[in-house]
């Protein structure tokens, strides 16, 4: 995994998602099967690249668990 930090959107709550189809979000040229995100409401973020299918998917499952169900 690698994490980046950003300052942008306020209050993305934290989620789970698959890279995007066109590729714009290819960190490094890494391969990577999707990323864990969220930020406060001062809009500091972050951004974790995750690479493994299995640490995707225990995420999340957790995240549903968690949220209610939601992603």
């Amino acid at each position: 995994m690698k994490e980046f930090t950003w300052k942008g959107e306020k209050n993305r709550g934290l989620q789970i998602r698959r890279p995007c189809p066109c590729g714009c979000d290819v960190r490094d040229g890494r391969p990577g099967v999707g990323y864990l995100t969220g930020s406060d409401d001062e809009g500091n973020g972050f951004t974790v690249w995750i690479e493994s299918e299995e640490v995707f998917l225990r995420l999340a499952r957790m995240l549903a668990k968690n949220n209610g169900g939601k992603r």
